[in-house]
């Protein structure tokens, strides 16, 4: 190459990187030096700009030349795999184009400036035109003139006056932007800090809090409980949103079933009138976020109570159990019923009637916990092994319980009236009797460490005894035991007799599965005591064949039959062909005992 040549670069002047003077950019570097916006004022800034400290470092070019060392690293080839020869061929084809496109301006440049100068030299300026130049425009028919203008200093001023309005306009602009958004920014971080506070104080509650799972960006908290229903399992969830003020803002959750926000009452009827209800609590509504999960907690447990009542009483329809829509009934022969609907009737919930219910409604909270615990502790052990059959969780055991104690206390009182009855006809006959009770004596454990105790000893067979002195000393005992299992499906009665007088082989042990049974054998008992009483105590009378008929010794045609019922005591008294009379002993007071009446001259 002659050192004369024309050397002609056809590659443009570097530009710099526009990404590395965007507000992105910047705003990185800002942060990667300064720290914070939060922490980067006006007052600072202008102290150090005061101070003269060095600003190259936040607007320099370091990280341009950075970049531009970067860009001339060779990077490894992406295309390795593609023919060499057609990389080439394309190169080449590439720069053959571009060298033409520069030949080209420099043509048209030089005839620009060959006929610029034609004006003047037209020899010169000839010589260098292009033919096709020569032939569509004259030689030297494009001049120039130097000008030289003088700046009027009044258009000056106000170009220099307008230029500085609308860059101090510019400026108010920007600062007004960047206050606002700064105010904007300082209540957002307040808002964001409040609430972020209230979650944590919702944690420290012992919340779970937890995020949505619909709303992967959303927080909520669940308040229900691991061990419900596979009905209720995602259902105890609810989203805490941050409000306009910043303050955590609670979905307003509703349960799931049918029956919306209710709570479970129990009411006790008798012949179709309220006699008692239970109270319900928790239902009042609060802004509190805290309340609102409270109050969530409770709808779903409520809701989950019932479905679980409903559901085991289907299954006890045969022992008087009926269910509908929004109740369940428990026939007790004074009914007690669970409603969800609700009245108006306002009654005294200090009666024993209202007791009973409030004590029904706790005892059905309480089991659910228990089961709930019950499901935890199998969910822990070892899982059965795997089989083909669909594992079905059975109902859990909450109303049988309930219904055995319910039907016991209803016999109990029955029984007690009937003893009550009993002696109170003995007596008011001028003889003694008593009894004793020990209601649930199985279920009253001397002490009770835990729920779980308590608990276990509410759900088995339930017993109470009952000591019974008759005249003619006569001991009856009673054991009463009720289970809505196998075999008794009820109540049954166990009556031990025992006595001192000459039909003691006729006692024994005796089993009844019925109240009426059992009141016509305690009945029959009476009569044999009140005999053996009057042998014992009046020797001018023989009882007659181990029977309830007596005869005087004195009078071998007088003749008495004692006889017990729900009336009362009876002597029908008579002699042989004549006409009998009745004496009935009813529990009031006559002025007349039965040795009044065996002791008559008449007899």
């Amino acid at each position: 190459m002659s050192s004369n040549q024309l050397l002609l670069s056809l590659k443009s002047w570097p530009e710099d990187d526009p990404e590395l003077k965007s507000v992105s950019s910047l705003i990185g570097r800002i942060q990667a030096q300064r720290g914070h916006f939060r922490d980067v004022d006006e007052n600072i800034l202008e102290s150090e700009i005061g101070e003269g400290k060095d600003t190259e470092a936040l607007f320099g070019t370091s990280l341009i030349e950075e970049s531009g060392e970067g860009a001339g690293k060779s990077a490894p080839a992406a295309g390795g795999e593609l023919d060499r020869a057609a990389q080439l061929r394309d190169a080449k084809a590439e720069m053959t184009a571009l060298v033409g496109h520069a030949l080209n301006e420099a043509l048209i440049g030089l005839d620009y400036i060959s006929l610029l100068v034609s004006l003047h030299s037209p020899e010169a300026g000839s010589s260098s035109m292009s033919p096709v130049l020569k032939t569509s425009v004259p030689v030297g028919s494009l001049g120039f003139d130097r000008i030289q203008r003088k700046a009027d200093p009044k258009s000056v001023k106000e170009d220099l006056a307008i230029s500085h309005a609308w860059k101090v306009e510019g400026l108010n602009s920007a600062a007004d932007t960047l206050m606002g958004a700064s105010k904007k920014l300082g209540d957002e971080v307040a808002k964001e800090a409040r609430y972020w506070e209230q979650i944590l104080a919702i944690r420290e509650d012992g919340w779970v809090v937890t995020r949505m799972p619909n709303e992967r960006k959303t927080l909520g908290v669940r308040f229900g409980f691991a061990e419900s229903a596979a009905e209720y399992k995602n259902k105890g969830m609810g989203a805490l949103r941050r409000g306009e003020d910043g303050d955590v803002v609670m979905d307003d959750v509703a349960t799931t079933g049918s029956h919306g926000k209710a709570m479970l009452r129990v009411r006790v009827l008798e012949n179709g009138e309220v006699k008692g209800s239970s109270v319900q609590f928790g239902n009042k509504r609060s802004g509190s976020v805290k309340d609102m999960i409270q109050q969530a907690r409770n709808f779903i447990y409520e809701d989950e109570l019932f479905f679980e009542i409903t559901r085991e009483a289907r299954l006890m329809a045969n022992l008087g159990v009926r269910t509908s829509e929004d109740a369940v009934t428990i026939d007790l022969g004074g009914a007690g019923q669970a409603p969800l609907d609700d009245g108006d009737v306002v009654l005294d919930i200090h009666n024993p009637d209202s007791s009973l219910a409030q004590g029904v409604i706790m005892a059905f909270r309480i089991l659910l916990s228990y089961n709930h615990r019950m499901s935890l502790r199998k969910r822990s052990k070892p899982p059965p092994p795997l089989t083909q059959r669909k594992i079905v969780s059975p109902a859990l055991c909450m109303v049988a319980p309930i219904t055995t104690h319910l039907l016991h206390h209803q016999h109990q009182l029955n029984l007690q009236n009937l003893l009550r009855h009993l002696i109170k006809v003995v007596k008011s006959a001028g003889m003694s009797a008593a009894f004793v009770t020990k209601p649930r004596q199985n279920c009253l454990k001397p002490v009770i460490r835990n729920v779980e105790t308590a608990v276990e000893a509410f759900l088995g067979r339930i017993e109470s005894e009952a000591t019974v002195k008759l005249p003619g000393g006569w001991k009856v005992d009673i054991n009463m035991k009720t289970t809505l299992g196998h075999p008794l499906f009820g109540t049954g009665y166990i009556i031990g007799t025992s006595h001192d007088g000459v039909s003691a082989r006729l006692m024994g042990e005796n089993k009844f599965t019925s109240s009426k049974e059992m009141e016509m054998y305690l009945f029959w008992c009476l009569e044999r005591s009140i005999v053996n009483e009057v042998r014992c105590t009046n020797d001018k009378w023989e009882q007659i064949a181990q029977s309830n008929e007596m005869w005087s010794i004195n009078k071998s045609t007088r003749r008495i039959r004692i006889s017990v019922d729900r009336t009362g005591l009876s002597i029908i008294t008579g002699a042989t062909g004549g006409k009998d009379n009745r004496v009935v002993w009813d529990g009031s007071d006559t002025g007349r005992t039965l040795q009044d009446l065996l002791n008559h001259p008449e007899w």
